[in-house]
């Protein structure tokens, strides 16, 4: 049978860093991907005044519209619409997977070739958060009406958690469409790493000194001043801090003030093999998120595929407190709760062991439900509930993942 072809409208694409591109590079990698569909992508540059360029890349065909400048957070690319024309042209799609938030994903309202398609929407965050930047909040409600619009077209929108889909106000008039389908990681470690991911041997402490590491952009919902907060109050503790963001110069203040730097080390952006060594060498990883802006929080899987537990808040509507499963695979903790936060960290440094226990059971809860070959299966039979597309292109049902959330914990 024929192959789905299926173009992906993604805000940005690899080498650029972050949690939706780390995905979606997964994702049209994969096996499952590549073995049933043609895939292509059309995303922005990362870095502005690039030309528009196409590239094959790991047999997924990728176009990256100019980047004239970037506006509240969101990249401006006029040819956009352009762009994404060609690309329907030359692709001849079945099916577009559009991933949100994304201002340039509203072309699709403007181009005929687009709306003869189904429009699958992958809904990885709402735009509000609890406490918007000043400018998105005055300039929301004209995003809304567009917003609102896809929505209306979509054939069926992707939600990544139960929690986040019953508590998003832009989705509430959409839930008959929606499903949930979490993100997923590949299941084996990148190349470079030398660790045997197979291994069930729980890792062994070595020191005295509890070792924490976050990862993520150095912004105001990620908590990391209250992070520091707590290790201000104990002992044998070490964290590392690997991201780049606005907060980048008043964190390292609060450390130098707080009298950290011997404990506390920021290392900005670095490489994926860095991360990947940084991971391997702590104890657990810390995200202590104040809202629900942290929607799902990938770096929890990427721990937990090397068989390291979690720290998170349990944010209302996050999809944290769902990934993490409390005393098993990690930990939740209220959010914007520092002394909460110390006493946890206090409990885990002075009992290793039970760190080792739940990083055994994430490892094993990431293997069941958040590979992204599972993911990718799912994601299939979406594509084909809304193409003509005989099943027969799917793979076998009896292959297809459970989704977390409605076992018992």
């Amino acid at each position: 049978m024929a192959k789905l072809r299926i173009l992906h409208i993604g805000k940005y694409y690899e080498p650029f860093k972050g949690g939706i591109e780390t995905f979606l590079r997964d994702l049209v990698e994969s096996h499952t991907m590549q073995e049933h569909c043609d895939l292509s992508v059309l995303a922005h540059h990362h870095q502005t005044n690039q030309p528009t360029r196409n590239e094959l890349i790991n047999g997924v065909n990728v176009t990256r519209v100019k980047l004239w400048r970037r506006l509240v957070f969101a990249p401006i690319c006029p040819t956009f619409l352009k762009e994404l024309n060609r690309s329907i042209d030359k692709n001849a799609p079945d099916v577009l997977h559009i991933h949100m938030p994304n201002l340039s994903a509203f072309a699709c309202l403007l181009s005929k070739r687009a709306r003869q398609r189904p429009w699958i929407i992958h809904w990885h965050a709402d735009v509000l958060g609890s406490a918007p930047d000043w400018r998105v909040k005055i300039l929301y409600p004209l995003y809304r009406i567009f917003e609102k619009a896809l929505l209306k077209y979509a054939k069926t929108i992707i939600c990544t958690s139960p929690p986040y889909l019953e508590s998003s106000q832009a989705l509430a008039g959409y839930k008959h469409k929606c499903v949930v389908i979490p993100l997923g990681l590949r299941a084996n470690a990148p190349p470079h790493d030398r660790t045997n991911p197979n291994t069930t041997d729980p890792p062994t402490p070595t020191t005295e000194t509890l070792k924490l590491l976050m990862i993520g952009r150095l912004t105001y919902y990620k908590g990391h001043e209250l992070l520091l907060q707590a290790i201000r109050e104990l002992n044998n503790i070490e964290l590392t801090i690997i991201g780049e963001g606005e907060l980048r110069p008043q964190i390292e203040q609060r450390i130098k003030e707080w009298g950290l730097s011997d404990r506390v080390a920021v290392l900005g952006k670095v490489s994926d093999e860095d991360i990947e060594t940084a991971i391997e060498q702590c104890d657990l990883v810390a995200l202590p998120s104040l809202e629900r802006t942290e929607a799902f929080g990938l770096v929890i899987l990427e721990a937990a595929r090397r068989g390291k537990p979690a720290l998170a808040a349990r944010v209302p509507g996050s999809g944290m407190g769902w990934v993490v499963v409390h005393n098993q695979t990690g930990w939740s903790v209220t959010p914007n709760s520092a002394a909460e936060l110390t006493r946890q960290i206090n409990h885990l440094s002075q009992h290793r062991g039970l760190i080792a226990a739940c990083g055994q059971s994430a490892r094993s809860r990431f293997a069941q439900h958040f590979t992204i070959e599972g993911v990718a299966k799912s994601l299939l039979k979406t594509y084909l509930s809304v193409t003509p597309v005989s099943a027969a292109n799917g793979p076998n049902e009896n292959t297809a993942p459970t989704t977390p959330g409605s076992e018992p914990r």
